[in-house]
């Protein structure tokens, strides 16, 4: 009986505990349909919070911070353990792209492109290398500066590589255990934050391909549920990011959800049978006239000589309703005969159409919003319009919802509408609008293609060496780069100091003795 109540007195203290947790204010706008005490039935006795968690807490202050600033913290997609120590100089966080993964560094060594058919553990595997590389760089910088006078230190600012990472989800690999799986693997890797997505696992496709699959709203919304369960769990705070394709997507998988019912698309014609039958289907589709029920019925108001205040009241009524109920409504002003089958342009794999839209993106914000720390609108293009429009709708009921921006290199920004003016200032536009999180997904995918085009290409010449002298060398010592000395940067001399601890002193193999890079020694590094 005595190991009976001490069992329930530390799981009591445990529930105590995770209860003040959750009801700090870093979680004052994070609903969860479960209490502490179910948190932590399905925690073990030891827990041991993951280290990710400091910069978890770091990365959300930072957002938070800018957001009530309006203004942005911003970065771009990093590839390697060289790039995230680059970038940790000037950037205030890293992000890790599916997409980039996918190409570069798929668990299965296979590359290709982003439809998040490689292994689960691809995404965390990176993020484990790259936080596995910021602590390393920590240790490497503090064993450094421990050497130095105040006035050097003083004079030298460290470098903070404890640099935030938030990690591509995809859509969460599966189910909701799937997705847990999956955030645990990236919280214990090291991401302080995750996105997922609301398409349907096994069609995903990158934000700015074609044929998109949605799923359910509820469904999205429990895979966010999910996500800060797991994340309770480990005891982290964990910046949860849900993004939405539903401006351009092509389908939704089923339409259990009646929030999505304003949305969905039907045919208006009733003589051509549906898409999956017809031989021609490109014709089917000229021929279908697919649209939104209210926007048909708005039609055949508009055909009848209703007035625009009429067909307004209309669609301001229809767009909230279930499709069951927007057809009474239709019913009640006359309109019930008017034809709309959302059947027939189903796929052949059994989706509905989607018209999609700002719109439908407003709507599945708001939705996303009680279960996420920031919400991710995929677009085509880089429209401040667009940002204004959606930010207006989100916030006019979830005022305190932080945004996050694709600043895509799917854009062809020079083809965008705005001069290099506009396009410099695009950012502190839309983070006036609380698009406080930006991001460049593969901004070190393209700047690897470029500089290694360059390099060999040159070397490839008649420059031969030369090139590398001229182009990379010259430029890391013009630069400062670290890199030009690439043994210290790797931490020999870290290395050579844990011989020598370990030896008393005494190892006479320290590796930076004699070494070449002394060559190096009167430049600036």
């Amino acid at each position: 009986m005595d190991l009976a109540r001490a069992e329930q007195a530390a799981f009591d203290a445990s529930v105590k505990q995770v209860d003040a947790f959750m009801k700090q204010k870093r979680f004052e706008f994070t609903h969860r349909p479960y209490d502490a005490k179910t948190v932590v039935s399905l925690r073990g006795p030891l827990v041991s919070v993951p280290a990710s968690n400091f910069t978890a807490q770091k990365l959300y202050g930072l957002c938070r911070e800018r957001f009530q600033k309006k203004s942005y913290t911003h970065t771009f997609g990093c590839l390697d353990p060289v790039q995230v120590a680059q970038m940790a100089k000037y950037l205030e966080c890293i992000y890790v792209s599916g997409w980039q993964c996918s190409s570069t560094a798929s668990t299965s060594n296979e590359p290709g492109p982003d439809f998040a058919d490689y292994p689960a553990n691809t995404v965390p595997n990176k993020v484990d290398q790259l936080f596995k590389a910021q602590l390393f760089h920590s240790r490497r910088q503090q064993e450094e500066r421990s050497h130095m006078t105040l006035e050097e230190k003083a004079k030298n600012q460290p470098i903070d590589f404890l640099r935030p990472i938030i990690a591509d989800g995809d859509t969460g690999f599966g189910g909701m255990t799937s997705v847990m799986k999956l955030v645990k693997m990236h919280v214990e890797s090291g991401a302080a934050g995750v996105h997922l997505e609301d398409q349907k696992p096994g069609a995903k496709k990158c934000g700015h391909m074609g044929g998109k699959v949605l799923v359910p709203i509820r469904e999205q919304v429990d895979r966010m549920t999910a996500a800060r369960l797991q994340c309770d769990i480990l005891g982290t705070e964990t910046v949860l990011i849900s993004r939405t394709d539903a401006e351009s997507a092509t389908f939704i998988e089923n339409t259990i959800d009646t929030r999505d019912h304003p949305f969905i698309g039907g045919t208006t014609n009733p003589n051509i049978g549906s898409l999956e039958d017809a031989a021609d289907k490109d014709k089917w589709m000229a021929e279908a006239n697919i649209c939104r029920y209210s926007n048909a019925v708005a039609d055949a108001m508009k055909a009848a000589g209703k007035s625009q205040a009429d067909i307004d009241s209309w669609m301001t009524q229809s767009m909230k309703l279930s499709n069951p109920d927007a057809r009474k409504l239709a019913e009640k002003l006359g309109f019930g005969g008017v034809f709309w089958d959302w059947h027939a342009p189903r796929s052949r794999e059994g989706y509905y159409k989607v018209v999609g839209g700002i719109d439908y993106s407003i709507v599945r914000a708001i939705a996303f919003s009680p279960v996420s720390d920031l919400i991710w609108m995929e677009t085509g293009v880089p429209s401040v319009h667009e940002c204004e429009v959606f930010s207006k709708g989100v916030h006019s009921v979830v005022p305190h919802q932080m945004l996050a921006y694709n600043l895509s290199p799917s854009f062809n920004w020079d083809a965008a509408g705005m001069d290099d003016a506009a396009i410099q200032r695009f950012q502190s536009d839309i983070g006036r609008l609380g698009f406080t999180w930006q991001f460049i997904t593969l901004c070190g995918f393209h700047s690897n293609a470029l500089i290694i085009d360059q390099i060999a290409k040159a070397y490839a010449g008649p420059k031969g060496v030369f090139a590398y002298v001229e182009m990379i060398q010259r430029e890391e010592r013009r630069l400062g780069i670290e890199t030009l000395t690439h043994q210290k940067w790797s931490g020999a001399g870290y290395c050579d100091t844990l011989m020598q601890v370990a030896t008393g002193g005494q190892s006479s193999t320290s590796s930076l003795a004699g070494a070449t890079e002394d060559q190096f020694a009167k430049s600036k590094l």
